[in-house]
């Protein structure tokens, strides 16, 4: 690859694509809906391949998402973060286009969307599986109970099931600890089903992380899954148990800016501002990204692991195994694999193929 001038997010075309066939085989395989959430990649482009397997329903974090997927033609998306009542201005205006889906977590945003809304919006009533995140403890079920009550007393409101995201499963460190949390959840879908099954047979349970639907071969009780990492995947993803290095599809391209070789380290162009500072535990190094080479259609680990240690705004140092420094001078690139892809892609504007192509991301607003 030609050298760069600048940090640069790369995105294997096919690495990506073949994450996401993985993802809708299994949910084909399973009688599952799929609901890829959108937060990861932020891209129509991304969105046109999504499109291409078939999928037809989405899963985004904010209105503003919502509002740029729709204009990309999706008809049906689920905004899985507690429904705000003061943007019900903004709701009302995408539910009059397309099918939306909202998290309700509480009576008083039911009764406070109900006196706004204008157009049908769905409702899940999102479930705190052991996250400890958002949510209702799924054994609140009083609690649980009183919310669909109010949420079914409204006019514009239907209550369509469950959403969760098991985010507890980003603290495994092995399949067999992801496979713990997945079966926790499984055990406390099926309470819900059981419990709520008075009310109707056909309401809804979705949930959304990568370990779990990445890795589980069982999905009892669920009906439609939301996972968004999965069509990078990251180190993290592959700490946790759930892919490989040669399942991540973006890697950040960066120049050496200068060495240091009594260090066995150089200075690349490449701060917080480009990975974020998310960070992982290899043995006795902390570090926010990890070395990779390219080989064939995907990357790879190098025989000698080097690490990015250290980040500043702009800055970032690499740390070479003492063989490895004379390989790298000054004005090389190197191609590091961000510890979380979401929010490294969540920091640059675009990625670039292979090609030499642009794709761009939703603009963002702070």
């Amino acid at each position: 690859m030609q050298p760069i001038s600048s940090p640069t997010l790369l995105l294997n075309q096919s690495v990506c694509k073949a994450n996401l066939h993985r993802m809708v085989e299994k949910a084909r395989a399973h009688n599952l809906v799929l609901k890829p959430h959108m937060k990861t990649h932020q891209s129509k482009t991304v969105g046109e391949w999504i499109k291409e397997e078939g999928v037809n329903a989405v899963t985004v974090s904010s209105i503003e998402m919502a509002q740029y997927f729709v204009e990309a033609g999706w008809k049906d998306i689920t905004i899985a973060f507690p429904a705000n009542p003061n943007k019900s201005h903004a709701l009302n205006e995408l539910a009059a286009q397309v099918d939306i889906t909202i998290l309700i977590n509480s009576k008083t945003v039911a009764n406070s969307l109900s006196e706004s809304l204008s157009h049908p919006v769905k409702a899940y009533i999102e479930i705190d599986t052991g996250a400890d995140r958002t949510g209702i403890p799924s054994e609140n079920t009083e609690q649980i109970n009183d919310l669909i009550s109010a949420i079914q007393s409204t006019k514009q409101l239907e209550w369509t099931g469950f959403y969760s995201h098991p985010g507890h499963s980003y603290q495994a460190r092995s399949k067999a600890e992801i496979s713990k949390v997945h079966q926790s959840v499984l055990k406390q879908a099926q309470a819900l089903r059981e419990r709520f099954s008075f009310l109707s047979n056909t309401f809804e349970i979705c949930i959304g992380d990568t370990p779990c639907c990445s890795i589980a071969e069982s999905f009892t009780g669920i009906d439609a899954i939301s996972p968004g990492n999965f069509i990078f995947y990251d180190l993290m993803q592959t700490q946790i148990g759930s892919c490989e290095v040669a399942d991540i599809a973006v890697v950040m391209a960066c120049p050496i800016v200068d060495r240091y070789p009594k260090r066995n380290e150089v200075a690349i162009h490449g701060g917080a501002i480009h990975f974020s500072k998310e960070k992982l535990r290899e043995g006795n190094i902390t570090h926010y990204g990890q070395l990779v080479t390219p080989s064939d259609d995907h990357w790879q680990l190098p025989h000698n692991p080097a690490y990015l240690v250290s980040l500043s705004q702009e800055h970032g140092i690499v740390r070479f195994d003492p063989k490895d420094m004379k390989h790298y001078k000054i004005g090389d690139t190197v191609y590091i694999a961000p510890v979380h892809s979401c929010l490294t892609a969540n920091l640059m504007e675009h990625y670039k193929l292979a090609q030499g192509k642009i794709i761009q991301q939703m603009r963002k607003t702070r």
